[in-house]
Parts: C-alpha cells; structure tokens; sequence
C-alpha cells in the first residue's frame, strides 16, 4: 500500500515539474517574441504560495553559487521593484523589460508613452481583479471591479467628489490639523519632546477627515475625549471599532470567515468583532441614510453614503413605492430596481474610508520627514506660505483664493516630490487577456505584449526616470528636492488651468481624468510620467481630495512650526545643553543618516509602501527658535 502512495506522489511530482516546464517552455517563447527586453526567474513571484514563503526559502537560493544566481536572484523578492528602483531599466538599456517566469509572464514598465497606451486601453489592459478580492470584505466596489461592472459602479461612485465637495475636506483637514498638533503642543510651548509616532498620528488625522468630510462623523483626538456610551447593540465604539478595523485589516483580509468567527486566537476575536461592529455601524448609517430620502432630506457637504443611496437609484419614489424592507434591492422592476445592492454600497464605502486615508496619510508624514531632513527647502516653503496666507488666522483662510495658491507655491512642490519619490503603490497592476497579445508603440517600433501576461506600471522606476525630470547629476532623482518643480522662485497666483477644477459641469465620469496632477504653476512632467494616482480611466476617484488635505495640513503645521530630526538617540537633551555645534551636526548628520537608510532599507508593502522596520521621531520646534538650520 505504501509503495503505491509513494508512486503516486512521485507520479504527481513528475507531472507538475513537467507542466511547470511547458508552461516556461510557452512564456519564454512568447517573450522572444515580444520585441522586449526580457531575462528569466525560476518562480513565478506573485504566486501566493511564494508570496507568504519567500523569506523561508530565500536564505537556500542566497547559498547557491553566485555564477547560477547573479541575474536572477534580485528579483526573487516581491518588494524588487522598490528595492531595485530604477536601476534594472538602466542597467538593461530598456524603459520596459518582461520577466518570465513559468506562472506567467510580467511586463514591467518605467516608459511615459507605454503608460499612457496602456492606462487609456481599459479592455486591452484590464486591472486584474484577483489581486483586489481581498477588499471585498463587505461587498465588491469599484477598485475590486473591472469591464462593465466596473463602469457601473464608477458612475455611481464618482459624484461626490466635486469642487464644491472639497470645501468640506478643505475646512475639516484644518481642524484636524490644529486638533493633532494641539496634543503635541499647547499655544505656551516653544518646542515639542521627541514624538516617535508621527506616522500612526498622520493615519488618525486621515482617518478623522475622511469620516467627518465623507461621512459626517466626527472623531476626537484622545487629548479632546469625554467619556462617551458604547451605543446600545454595539460592543465597541465608531471610533474604536474603525480604527481596530484597519489596524487589522491585513488578518481580516487574509482569514477566511468562518475560521475568523470561530478561532480561539486572540487576533482573530479582535479582528472579527472590529469587523462585524463596523459593518454594523455601517449598516446602521445605510438605513439612517434611506429613511432621510424617503422622508424627502437632503444634507449639506460631501456625504458619501448619501451619495451611493443616491447614486444606486434609491429614491423617495421608489422607497414610498416599494416600502424600505432590508430586501428592497431586490424588489422592484425597471428604473425602480436597486443599481447597487445593499452589500456594494457598503462595499464601496469601506473601500473609500480604506483608500481615502493611506494615501494622504502617508503623504503628510514623508513630507514632514523629508523636510525635517532639509531645512533650507523646509525654510522656502515657510516662506511662501508667508507670501500666501500672511498674518490671517486659520478661521479666516479661504478655500477659492488660497488653495490654488498652495497648489502652485512650494507647498505645491514638496506634496508632488513626496508623490515623486514615494508614490502610494509603486507598482500599478494590469495585465493583457489570455491568448489576446496586445501591441505598442514603444521608441517608435511595434512591440507585441504576450496574451496572459501582467503588466507593472512601475511608478519608483518611472518616477526616477532621468528622461522626464530635471536634474543635477546621476543620483539626483534619488534625492528630495522640491525645487525641482519650481518654475521660478516665487509663489504663484493661479494662472492657466489652475481653476480647472471649479469646472465640473458635463465632465466626462466614466473618461479618463484629463485634469492636471500637477499645478499649471509648477513643472509639468510628460503625460504617463507622473502617476503617483494612477492614469488614464482607473486613475484615484480621490485625488484631489487627497491633494487638498494634504495641501491644508501642511499649511498649517509649517505656518507656524519648524519640524526638526529628533538627535537623542546620538545626543542626549543634557549632553545638547552643553555641546560644541561640531558635536551638534555630528549628532545631525547621525539622524539623518539614519532616516535615509530607514526610508532605504525600512520600507515595506502591504497596502500602500509605508516605514515599517523603524521609526523616525521628530520634533516641533516655534519658528525662529530652530535648533539645527544647515542647508
């Protein structure tokens, strides 16, 4: 009996070595095909099973001879795009390059003309959608979506994200600015101590914003807290229930429910009750929301929910038509037929708090970290920001004059430098239908895309692409520096589309994006080079929403506050007291060190590319009370 079992085991083995064969066999024959640059791995690095087992086998291919290895080996790792940058494309002498592997081929991309073909061909390049059902947590949306469905939901989830929405985020990502900043600082305090966790306070004070401008919900900070009841039903708070949600949302989105309603694990229990009690919430907001249509409401401000209610066809005639049981998506036929289920739209209100608050999050705490690490730009933005709002209080900045002032001024700059050197996802997936190979233009020659294969819109790579941006020398683009985007010196006033966003009527929803990512103010990158939200039809619903938060918070801390490296890892706050400024730049030059291998060597993916090895601290210092103002 064993011996069969052993055959049989050795028979499967032979099978799957011999399929694995054919398959790199079909791949590498399609790439010699292709007219692209390619070379070749041994594994197919997306393979899940790779994925969440690539640092148990890593150290066994490390200890093979470098002569069977060395071109190869790099790429072993899924975080090889950010690891690598755009050093791969140099080395090739090729702004694309594909990969074969036996599970398929990748086709990775740092060309601007490539980018825009790909991002404006939907149905030749679609998005591809296994990589995103793990978002689908409460209901498909439309990041999780593609071809007509996703063309469904888009229309129904763009709306809300209007010019006159952004007045909401603009007024409410002040607060929250001056709200997060007053738990580190009172009006009194000439400096901060060390603060450790200015990454986890940029993710709360997203966070707030998106609630309270998407979702009418306001959140307090901890210094701002009164006790308040857990509502009746509910075993955690909003607040609570959402923040343990996205603490955990990795274990929520890899465990199957059923094993996360049942498992003994710790974990699991606190995943699982922050899951179901947000959803609850949630739901609890979805019929609020349809009880205010069907009694004829409206509400002032962004109101996301009330914008999917909307936007999926629910109406107070169709309500009072229909009645408003919890199966009235299903009821009705025609145009009184629900355009969204019930779980879509909680699908997508999660993926909007999800997506809304990664990105500005992370924006916000780079850019204070990068400018802590370069004063002189640090002392320029200050200066325009002076020019720009002058002594008026905050209460009194003004969304329609300010802003586009900000967006073209050096505050302008150092939110797209960020957005340059740490784009929220530094690889934007899409792939070409089986057995369909899709063609390009690439340097003027046809090249052929293999059918089956993925596509990496490689935004590290693209984004350090020597062809698209102004430079000094070699390593340049490796660097912060927001000058780079300065057209002169000055901060600018809007000037040619700078208002383009004002203009919304008869906007194109389901077309790409043709607004500017960047101010017409400011140094404009090729069309394709610049995708820090993507491109072309599937480019972030949210960007501009993301841009003004960041732009406001920035504003905010910077008018008023200096942000300094924090030193006392290398010089204690006794020792500073009495130290030579030798020994004070020394310290200095030790924290920046630091910071820059940490943002070398720290980084790590997971939704979007975060710091996740260590942490940075900084501190905020009164302007003109600087301890530390070299070049």
């Amino acid at each position: 009996m064993l011996s069969y079992i052993t055959l049989a085991i050795v028979g499967l083995l032979v099978a799957y070595a011999i399929n694995t064969y054919r398959c790199f066999a079909v791949n590498l024959a399609d790439a010699k095909q292709s007219g692209i640059p390619y070379f070749c791995i041994p594994i197919y690095t997306f393979n899940r099973f790779w994925l969440i087992t690539h640092r148990l086998w890593l150290p066994f291919l490390e200890a093979l001879p470098k002569t069977w290895t060395a071109s190869w080996l790099d790429y072993m790792t899924p975080d090889f795009v950010w690891n690598k940058l755009y050093e791969s494309y140099r080395d090739l002498g090729s702004d694309a390059f594909i990969i074969v592997a036996p599970g398929a081929n990748t086709l990775y991309v740092a060309d601007a003309e490539l980018v825009t073909q790909i991002a404006t061909r939907r149905n030749d390049f679609p998005k591809p959608t296994w990589m995103y059902t793990s978002i689908d947590i409460y209901g498909v949306n439309v990041v999780s979506t593609e071809g007509a469905v996703w063309r469904h939901h888009r229309k129904i989830t763009s709306p809300p994200f209007t010019e006159k929405n952004n007045h909401v985020v603009w007024t409410e990502s002040l607060h929250q600015a001056q709200s997060m900043l007053s738990g580190w600082l009172s009006p009194e305090t000439e400096a901060s101590g060390p603060i450790w966790d200015v990454a986890a306070q940029a993710m709360r004070l997203s966070l707030h914003v998106i609630s309270k401008a998407g979702f009418g919900v306001r959140l307090d900070w901890p210094h701002e807290e009164v006790e308040k009841k857990v509502p009746e039903g509910h075993t955690l708070s909003y607040k609570d229930a959402l923040s343990t949600l996205l603490e955990n949302i990795i274990v929520v989105m890899l465990t199957p429910s059923w094993m996360l309603s049942y498992s003994p694990l710790k974990i699991h229990k606190v995943a699982n009750e922050s899951f179901v009690e947000w959803g609850k919430y949630m739901r609890e907001m979805y019929h609020d929301k349809r009880a205010e249509v069907k009694q004829g409401e409206t509400r002032d401000g962004m109101d996301l929910m009330g914008a999917l209610v909307k936007g999926a066809g629910i109406t107070e005639e169709s309500l009072n038509a229909n009645g408003d049981s919890a199966d009235a998506e299903k009821a009705g036929s025609g145009t009184n037929k629900q355009m969204l289920s019930d779980e879509e739209i909680l699908g997508n209100a999660f993926v909007f708090i999800l997506a809304g608050h990664e990105t500005a999050a992370n924006t916000i705490h780079f850019s204070m970290l990068f400018l802590a690490m370069h004063p002189q730009s640090q002392r320029r933005l200050q200066k325009d920001l002076d020019d720009i709002l002058g002594d008026k209080p905050i209460s009194k900045w003004d969304y329609d004059e300010d802003v586009p002032k900000l967006f073209g001024s050096m505050c302008g700059a150092v939110m797209n430098e960020e957005l340059r050197l740490i784009p929220p996802v530094v690889g934007i997936p899409k792939s070409t239908p089986k057995g369909r190979p899709q063609g390009l233009q690439m340097g003027g020659r046809h090249v052929t895309v293999p059918g089956g294969s993925y596509v990496t819109l490689n935004t590290a790579a693209i984004h350090r692409n020597p062809k698209y941006y102004p430079h000094s020398s070699g390593d340049d683009l490796l660097d912060f520096r927001p000058e780079r985007w300065l057209l002169d010196g000055s901060a600018k006033s809007a000037t040619g589309d700078e208002h383009a966003y004002a203009d919304e009527d008869g906007l194109d929803f389901d077309g790409p994006d043709k607004r500017g990512d960047t101010s017409a103010s400011l140094f404009r990158p090729a069309k394709g080079a610049y995708i820090p939200f993507s491109d072309g039809y599937r480019s972030c619903l949210g960007r501009r929403f993301a841009q003004v938060e960041i732009l406001a918070v920035l504003a905010v801390i910077f008018k008023t506050w200096t942000v300094e490296l924090d030193v006392s890892m290398f010089l204690s706050d006794e020792e500073m007291k009495t130290a030579s400024e030798e020994q004070k730049r020394e310290a200095w030059e030790k924290a920046k060190a630091r910071s820059n291998d940490l943002l070398r060597n720290g980084m790590m993916t997971i939704i979007t590319i975060q710091m996740r090895k260590e942490k940075v601290p900084m501190r905020f210092v009164k302007r003109g009370s600087e301890k530390f103002k070299y070049a």
